[in-house]
């Protein structure tokens, strides 16, 4: 046996031998076996690449999160990928951006000289990226991201387009960029030219004077890019427009390509959730981690910085969550029974939410029509006169007490949502005040956040709604006929199908169907030893 060990060891030895060509010399007598050493090329030495360690300290602190440049990138271990940020979409979001541009600069001649012909524009737009914080997780800007597809914190993207219709676009980064990395990096944020941030005020200097434009940014007194383009309209002599919130109005206009990723998140976040509501808990980490998990497997990224979840005094598990896909987001909010029942003012509660969903939905597709409702705000509003009704209904708001706006001013008290209606796409909440005062369009997709939470100490109402908090968020996409499509579909919002998805609702059906199982032939024995003594 120990000969067969030591033949064994010999002509294994032998055969990784003659396995290796090249074999480094070694200065020391007990290594008799070394791996094969691999020379350096040309290439290696010029470049001189940096050491593992030293690759991860640059890149952990310089990139995002250490890890990819653009959100395409994100999209490469999905086997069925819905990419929106390709070079023709982003050259579609840039075109309509400064034909909004120019529509408003358009509007405006007209307005001060209404019988002059239409002028022929030049701009130059300036937008920001956003700057990298060591604290919490890097998102780039939504009007940055529209237009470039670049994850680089400190970045400036200049977009410029002539009276001939001839565009441009220049994308200045804080960190060098020599001439290879120039051409790298243009061909994967799609621009004409890299250059560093050092160069943005010469480059500007010379595109205005070359054009003499129309100059557009939102000025930021924090933001080193603000301070820059300040500088230059100041020495040029040209005013400073805000283009703010003419491109939040562009982007609320989705493309095809827009929905389908947002139908992605969408799904992707419904069916997470749906899965969670079916699984048992204790407590809200190891919710947030399963929807976490969930949103992985299906190739999207949840939004950790904006989920919430927890269990209520009243036994109900509420959850707001979100996650995107291909930058896009999605997100729903639901509630539902930790003992697998609703109760029955937790389910009155529960279908007043549902039925103001319903309703507002209804005053939607009416938006097109000359219905009563046009705007985001006037639809916030209506929530607000269904939300008193209804608290009217269930004896939580007093009846004929006070005038109308009185009523509806005392049931914003039991609404909890900070924010009803808004817009979503790049952001999960992509809008602003001035936004939500345009009327609704084909193509919008917004976000329904509702909820009704009763104080302990509401006097006026029953002790059973003492103290319940339901809410239901939900995301729409209005059609080309204003018709509503419901995007979180997939997780069930009705209180029968939320309890048949329940755990404990599950087990109790499970032990009452055993139950008659055991009792069906017990019967039917003591029926039949009756029928024989009689």
């Amino acid at each position: 046996m120990l000969r067969f060990l030591r033949n064994f060891k010999y002509y294994a030895w032998q055969e990784v031998r003659r396995g290796c060509s090249a074999v480094a010399p070694s200065d020391r007598s007990d290594v008799h076996l070394v791996l094969p050493t691999v020379w350096p090329s040309e290439l290696t030495k010029r470049i001189r690449p940096l050491p593992v360690p030293d690759l991860i300290e640059k890149f952990s602190c310089d990139a995002p999160g250490g890890q990819f440049a653009t959100i395409s990138e994100y999209l490469r271990c999905d086997p069925r990928p819905d990419a929106v940020l390709l070079p023709d979409e982003i050259d579609l979001h840039r075109k309509m951006s400064l034909d909004d541009l120019n529509s408003y600069m358009h509007a405006k001649d007209a307005f001060k000289e209404p019988h002059r012909k239409n002028r022929i524009f030049s701009h130059v737009l300036v937008v920001a990226g956003a700057d990298s914080a060591r604290s919490y997780p890097f998102r780039q800007r939504p009007d940055f991201l529209y237009l470039c597809d670049c994850l680089r914190p400190g970045a400036a993207l200049v977009l410029t387009r002539s009276r001939k219709r001839r565009t441009g676009a220049l994308l200045f980064l804080s960190q060098d960029v020599d001439s290879q990395l120039s051409t790298i990096y243009s061909h994967m944020h799609y621009v004409d030219d890299v250059l560093p941030l050092a160069m943005l005020k010469k480059s500007l200097l010379w595109l205005l004077r070359d054009l003499s434009p129309e100059l557009w940014h939102f000025y930021e007194p924090s933001s080193p890019v603000s301070c820059i383009v300040q500088e230059v309209a100041h020495e040029a002599m040209i005013p400073m427009g805000n283009p703010r919130y003419i491109l939040q109005y562009t982007r609320t206009v989705k493309t095809s390509r827009e929905l389908r990723a947002l139908r992605r998140a969408n799904a992707s976040a419904a069916d997470s959730m749906a899965e969670v509501i079916a699984q048992h808990y204790q407590i809200p980490q190891e919710l947030a981690a399963s929807f976490d998990y969930k949103c992985h497997m299906r190739h999207a990224r949840p939004d950790v910085t904006k989920m919430s979840c927890g269990l209520d005094g009243n036994g109900l598990w509420q959850m707001d969550a979100g996650c995107q896909y291909g930058g896009y987001e999605g997100g729903l909010a639901r509630c539902w029974p930790s003992s697998g029942r609703f109760t029955p003012p937790q389910k009155m509660i529960y279908g007043a939410l549902l039925d103001m969903r319903r309703d507002l939905c209804s005053l939607i597709q009416y938006a097109g029509s000359e219905g009563a409702v046009r705007t985001p705000l006037e639809l916030h509003a209506a929530y607000l006169i269904l939300l008193a009704r209804h608290l009217r209904e269930l004896r939580v708001l007093p009846k004929g007490v006070g005038s109308a706006a009185e009523t509806v001013e005392m049931a914003r008290r039991f609404n909890c949502s900070p924010v009803v209606v808004s817009h979503v796409g790049l952001g999960k909440r992509d809008t602003s005040r001035r936004l939500l005062d345009y009327p609704f369009a084909p193509g919008n997709v917004v976000s329904l956040r509702l909820s009704i939470s009763i104080p302990d100490d509401c006097c006026q109402a029953y002790p059973e709604f003492r103290g319940i908090l339901c809410q239901l968020g939900d995301t729409l996409h209005i059609r080309d006929d204003y018709s509503v499509e419901l995007l979180t579909a997939a997780c069930p919002s009705e209180p029968q199908d939320i309890e048949v998805c329940l755990p404990a609702s599950r087990t109790r059906s499970h032990r009452v169907r055993n139950d008659g199982d055991q009792s069906g032939p017990c019967d039917t024995r003591q029926l039949q030893s009756h029928g024989g003594d009689n």
